[in-house]
């Protein structure tokens, strides 16, 4: 086994290489391991930022380095909507002036040393870490109905794990969900010359409005522009991104299950609507394949049974920050985890109950609300983290 390091992160995405840059910046000895960005690399072409610009930087201890600064210098559109691919483009750039040091492998096993963790990698190094913070995005965290979960990956797969929509050409799809992504792979399934239905369970498709770059005094005092939308709540929590963490634990838990629920952004509606059929109040609740087939039966919102037959199956439906899902992490490790539901319950400094293990990004939104589902809650996470690791 290697000498170790003090602090481990796992996964090298804009939550990630935020942390590294910060690390270095305060001289603490670290190692980051994964490929750059590869979440937002394997988007299909095609697809958006859900976020405007301004929220999506990769915060760094340097100014200057904003995604909208990025943008304009690269003659790119600079508010929204913006591209994944132009994204990643910004993060490999970021990774490589600020995380030079960025080891392309990925961390097969955690496991508790003497010493704190032991980190076994894909190459087949091990080492020792004091700490180990894990940043691994959505990675693993995709969530598929037990209806579904019986067709195989040539019938049926989450939104994560497609690529490339070309393969849809001449089928039919059926999309489950009401999310940005599920219509949005509605879209890309019919641009690429095959036909999609979206299948919503609730009462409708919600879209978001377009907002003006420029607006009026009188607006931007009412509902002030935030990293998430223009709104009251919204800039509260923009202000004072811990107080989440504040609420009681059943009212911290209701509120940010219920906030910013399913929406898609105002720039896929011209994509879909009437292209698209949208079938709303549609619950799946069987699912057989059949002669490379797959027989849904739905029931609406009047009891009845109604059966549809398509060649392939997308569940565009969301993701579950269920601690469970990272498969290197030792079982016993995951045993002493306190969870929130499924999530890991963590303290202010984002620490689990396993001292020294912490979790970014999606993983911590149970206890520090919506902003850390999204690209923007990297600035607090990174700092705080920052400070607390390097004393």
């Amino acid at each position: 086994m290697k000498p170790g390091t003090d602090v481990a992160i796992i996964g090298a995405g804009p939550y990630g290489l935020s942390l590294a840059a910060h690390l270095r910046a305060r001289g603490v000895k670290y190692r980051i391991f994964g490929e750059a960005m590869r979440f937002w690399r394997n988007m299909p072409v095609g697809v958006n930022l859900k976020s405007l610009a301004f929220a999506t930087s990769i915060p760094v201890p340097k100014s200057g380095y904003s995604f909208p600064t990025w943008c304009r210098l690269h003659g790119l559109e600079d508010f929204e909507p913006c591209t994944m691919q132009s994204f990643s483009a910004y993060g490999l750039e970021i990774q490589k002036q600020f995380v030079p040091d960025l080891e392309g492998v990925l961390v097969t096993k955690v496991s508790l040393h003497a010493s704190g963790f032991e980190v076994a990698l894909s190459s087949g190094e091990r080492l020792c870490s004091r700490k180990v913070v894990v940043c691994t995005g959505l990675s693993g965290l995709a969530q598929i109905p037990k209806v579904l979960r019986k067709l195989g990956p040539d019938r049926m797969r989450h939104t994560f794990d497609i690529s490339d929509y070309g393969e849809f050409r001449n089928k039919t799809v059926a999309v489950i969900g009401a999310g940005a992504s599920a219509i949005e792979a509605a879209a890309l399934v019919c641009e690429a010359g095959g036909s999609s239905e979206v299948f919503v369970r609730g009462q409708e498709a919600v879209f978001h409005g377009r907002t003006p770059r420029v607006r009026p005094l009188w607006e931007r005092i009412r509902n002030p522009m935030t990293v998430l939308g223009a709104g009251r709540d919204n800039w509260v929590l923009q202000q004072l991104p811990l107080s989440v963490h504040m609420l009681p634990l059943e009212r911290r838990t209701r509120f940010v299950k219920r906030y910013l629920g399913p929406a898609s952004p105002w720039w896929i509606k011209d994509r879909v609507l009437g292209k698209v059929p949208i079938h709303v109040r549609r619950e799946l609740v069987e699912v057989r394949g059949a002669h490379q087939r797959v027989h849904l039966k739905m029931r609406d919102g009047e009891g009845s049974l109604k059966n549809v037959e398509v060649d392939f199956v997308i569940a565009g439906t969301g993701y579950d920050a269920n601690v469970s899902c990272l498969k290197f992490l030792d079982p016993k490790i995951s045993e002493l985890i306190h969870r929130i539901e499924r999530a890991p319950t963590l303290n202010m400094n984002f620490e689990s109950s396993v001292p020294g293990l912490y979790f970014t990004g999606p993983l911590s939104f149970m206890c520090f609300g919506p902003l850390f589902r999204f690209v923007t809650g990297a600035e607090i996470t990174a700092r705080r983290l920052a400070r607390c690791l390097s004393r």
